[in-house]
Formats: structure tokens, C-alpha cells, sequence
């Protein structure tokens, strides 16, 4: 399972992309249109301008040789050849394959290279909304305690004052502090790195609506129906067929012989001219050794794709299930909440004639920490759901979704 968003990679620390095209980048959706502008992925373009056909193919004519001999050492006996070695063409046309399956491994890790990119955005975009969300409910309970000490700091003198009582508060107070500082320090981080990557002064998310539990419900269903190629499983086929393709390539790594035109310009002969052929059979191969080593890759790519097929399928059966169940986890929390109605126990000891306001504050900080029970529950569904959506591969998927956002829009 992918880590959850309260623990990032330090693969965030290097992935930047082109200042100059980010600068207007600073919607959500821009945010992660980001993942295919990044610089982690410009090898590959380069390796893919460097794959053209002169820079790899081999020459149809390997070997151009001159030639001139004399068996009778005297000038009439002199004679010259012009020896030309054809390029192999089962070699020629198994090394183009071979490099064609090259070039479309490139291009497979270059997907899988945008999947990840995307992921990890997706996982600062979760952790920015989450400790934004975590601060102002961190700061509303802070305030109901320094209330609750400022009240009790006013009736010092009455019989009703409690030290103890006092102290409590004053110790919640710190214990407030804390984690408001602790959420401050997450929240800058995250959003430090967030401006880093789109090159911008500030966020402006505000008015950004995440998605609900019950559409992620839906969605989720709708998503395990399609069916969805694995970007790891197609990488790892992909090279297979390369150590497949590589291994042709050396079997058929051999001369198939030569073609030589003679020429006897002294001799006293019907024609001055002569031709002769020679034809290489390859019946022991030299590269033995590189064959059965190109063999043992194919083989050893094989099984692990075999593997990988099994422990994706069962990835993606774990994934679903989880993320049933902490959906399932968050709505008998919300029910729990609602069983307990402090709301309306509030309003009621508030209309009260004797109500008294320490009660109520009581009354509002339990509230405020069962708020701060459905934030980390509801997170934790949205956190998951995102590990299912790279589990399924939907990610990448075109057209390009948003998944955070409430209606689904597209990425463009």
C-alpha cells in the first residue's frame, strides 16, 4: 500500500519543472497538470531523440575489401579482386525490432514516471487541505479553552472557583498551543513545497470543493468495472519482449559470407573478369555465452511478470476492500455523533434559566474534538481512495480526472 499523506518521499525535494511555464499554474488542476512537466522525465524525451535509425541500424554492406594477389610472383600473373561482406538481414531487421521494443520501453517508463509525479502530488494536495482544515479547527479549540480560563480568571474570588478546574484549562490551553504549532509547522511545509512546484507567491484554494465520501463511494465502484492496464505490469512485459527481442539479435550475429568480383588484366583467358561467392554456415555460434544470458533475462522478466500479475490482482482486491471498509468506519462514526446530539444539549442548557457558561463551553470543546474526529476520519477515506485510484491505474487515465475535486472535472 502507498504510504499514507502524513509521510511524503524525499523524491519531493528534486522534482521541479519549467519555472517560466508554472508562473500562471495555480489551480488545483494546474497543480497536478504539473506531473508532466516535470524534469524527472526529460532523459527520456532524449533517449527517444537519440533512438533514430542512423543511430542504431546496422550497415547493409558490413565489410568493403580490396584486394590483389600473384601466385607466380611475375607481372603477367597479377590479378585484383573487389571482396564486398553483405549485412546480415535477419540481424538488420531483428536489431530494428529489438530497438522498436527499446524506443516503447522508453516510452512505458516514462508513463509510469508520470504516474508516480502524479501520485505524489495528489498526496501534498490531501496533506495541504487536511492540515488547512486540521489548523482552524486547532484554533476553535483553543479559543473555547481561553474562554474557559478567562472565566474562571474572572471569579478567582467566588465560591464556585475551582483551582484545579483552573489549572486544567490552563494546561489544555498549552496542550492547544502545541498542536496548533505542530499543524502550522506541517501546513507551511506542505505549502512551501506546493509554491515551489508551481512557482507561485501564494495558494489560492479556498474556495477549491473536495470530493464527498459518497461520491468517492461510486466512483470507486465505477472505477473496479473498467478495465485497467497496469502501467508496472505493461513496463515489465515491455521488458521481456526487450531481452526477447536482444536475444534474436545475438542468435542471428553471424556472417552469411561474401560476394567478390575478380579481375586478371595479363592473362590469356576468353574473359578478364571472374566472380566468386562464398556462403557461412552458422553452425557453431561463438556468443553462446550472450545468448544464454539474454535467455536467462527473458526468463527471469517472465516470472516476475507472473508474480506481479498475481500480487496486482490481489493489490487491487485489498485496496477496494479497505477503502469499503473506512468509508463503512466513517459513516458509524457520523451516526455515533449524531446519537449524542451535544448540539442541540448546548442550545438547550443555553435557553436554560441557571445555565452555566462552563458547562457550555464543555459542551462546545467536546464538539469541537468529535469535528476534529470526522476531519481525520473523512481524510483518512480520501487518503486511501487516492492509494486506490494509483493501485487501479486511474491516475493516468484519459481524459484526465481531478479526483479531489466535489464534481469530477477534467484536467486540461
Amino acid at each position: 500500500m502507498r504510504t499514507a499523506f502524513l509521510f511524503l518521499t524525499s523524491f519531493v525535494g528534486f522534482v521541479f519543472i519549467n519555472p517560466l511555464d508554472a508562473r500562471a499554474q495555480q489551480t488545483v488542476s494546474d497543480f497536478l497538470l504539473t506531473a508532466f512537466e516535470s524534469r524527472n522525465t526529460a532523459h527520456f524525451d532524449a533517449q527517444k531523440t537519440f533512438l533514430k535509425p542512423r543511430n542504431y541500424r546496422y550497415p547493409i554492406l558490413e565489410e568493403v575489401e580490396l584486394r590483389m594477389g600473384n601466385d607466380e610472383l611475375t607481372y603477367e600473373d597479377l590479378q585484383y579482386a573487389l571482396r564486398v561482406r553483405p549485412g546480415n538481414p535477419w540481424r538488420i531487421r531483428r536489431n530494428n525490432a529489438f530497438f522498436n521494443a527499446t524506443r516503447k520501453e522508453l516510452e512505458l517508463q516514462k508513463r509510469l514516471e508520470y504516474k508516480e509525479n502524479l501520485m505524489m502530488r495528489y498526496e501534498l494536495a490531501l496533506q495541504y487541505f487536511y492540515n488547512r482544515e486540521l489548523k482552524a479547527q486547532v484554533e476553535e479549540s483553543l479559543d473555547i479553552i481561553s474562554r474557559k480560563a478567562s472565566i474562571m480568571e474572572e471569579n478567582l474570588q467566588s465560591e464556585l472557583f475551582d483551582g484545579k478546574d483552573y489549572s486544567e484549562a490552563k494546561l489544555d490551553q498549552v496542550e492547544a498551543i502545541e498542536n496548533l504549532e505542530e499543524t502550522l509547522v506541517e501546513l507551511n511545509w506542505v505549502q512551501a513545497e506546493i509554491e515551489l512546484i508551481v512557482d507561485i507567491g501564494e495558494l489560492n484554494w479556498a474556495d477549491f470543493p473536495l470530493i464527498q465520501v459518497e461520491t468517492i463511494k461510486e466512483v470507486a465502484a465505477d472505477i473496479v468495472t473498467q478495465s485497467n492496464h497496469s502501467a508496472e505490469l505493461d513496463l515489465i512485459s515491455q521488458q521481456a519482449e526487450v531481452a526477447r527481442q536482444e536475444g534474436r539479435v545475438e542468435k542471428a550475429d553471424f556472417d552469411i559470407g561474401y560476394a567478390q568480383i575478380e579481375y586478371f588484366p595479363f592473362t590469356n583467358r576468353k574473359s578478364n573478369y571472374g566472380f566468386s561467392v562464398g556462403l557461412t554456415l552458422p553452425i557453431f555460434n561463438d556468443n553462446k555465452p550472450q545468448i544464454a544470458e539474454r535467455k536467462l533475462e527473458e526468463l527471469e522478466l517472465e516470472g516476475e511478470l507472473e508474480f506481479e500479475q498475481y500480487r496486482d490482482s490481489i493489490n487491487k482486491t485489498r485496496e477496494y476492500e479497505h477503502l469499503k471498509n473506512i468509508i463503512a468506519q466513517h459513516r458509524l462514526m457520523i451516526k455515533k455523533v449524531e446519537v449524542l446530539n451535544l448540539e442541540v444539549m448546548q442550545n438547550n442548557l443555553a435557553n436554560s434559566e441557571d445555565f452555566d457558561p462552563l458547562t457550555i463551553l464543555d459542551l462546545q470543546e467536546g464538539i469541537a474534538k468529535l469535528d476534529e474526529v470526522i476531519l481525520k476520519s473523512r481524510f483518512r477515506v480520501l487518503s486511501q481512495f487516492v492509494d486506490f485510484l494509483y493501485t487501479y491505474d486511474a491516475l493516468t487515465r484519459s481524459p484526465l480526472t481531478n479526483y479531489l475535486s466535489e464534481d469530477l472535472m477534467l484536467i486540461e
